[in-house]
Parts: C-alpha cells; structure tokens; sequence
C-alpha cells in the first residue's frame, strides 16, 4: 500500500510572474530568430533591411527576457523553474542572434 500512498508538499512558493514573462520574451525571440533565418533562405531578394530590423527588436526581446530571469530568480518565495528556463531561452536567442550579426559581418 506504501507504493499508492499520495505526498503533498505545501509551501507558500508561487510561480513568478516575471519568470513567465522572460521565458515568453525568449521564446518569441527564438520563433523570430528561426522565422526570419527560414524566409532569409527561401527569398534572398533584398530582405537583408527586413531582416536586419526583425533581427534588432527580436534581440531586444532576448535582452528583456534575460534581464526579467535574472530579476525573477532572485525573488522571495518562487519556484525558480520559469525563470531559469526564461532566462536560458533568451540567452540561446541573444547568442543565435549575435552569431547571424558575427557571421554577416565576416562576409560583407
């Protein structure tokens, strides 16, 4: 019967809310990135302007995510699941971002 047996924890921790929006930041940063690399690939007709602007706010998006986890883990009282994770999605699409910028500068 000890195998059956239901463990609750209870604790006043919450999830944060700041947490939640730096892992959305980063994932809307990532979808971008990935977006904007796909139509690069399929439509090489001038779209560097478009690109370079979607590439510039996504990376701020990236940015905000990354400064949002950093705040949300040192908060009181949360579980720190979603700012962690925030904060690794938006540093993964700050660091694609900055490789794109790295390469396009090597080959100009």
């Amino acid at each position: 019967m000890a195998v059956f047996e239901k463990r609750y924890r209870f604790t006043s921790n919450q999830h944060s809310k700041k947490g939640m929006m730096a892992l959305i930041f980063g994932m809307i940063s990532l979808i971008s990135f990935f977006l904007a690399v796909l139509i690069s690939i399929r439509d090489a007709s001038g779209m560097s302007l478009r690109m370079g602007g979607v590439g510039f706010f996504a990376s701020l998006f990236g940015l905000n995510g990354m400064i949002l986890g950093i705040i949300a883990l040192k908060e009181p009282d949360v579980f720190p699941v979603l700012p962690r994770a925030g904060f690794a999605v938006s540093l993964i699409s700050v660091l694609l971002w900055l490789g794109v910028l790295y390469i396009g500068t090597r080959l100009v």
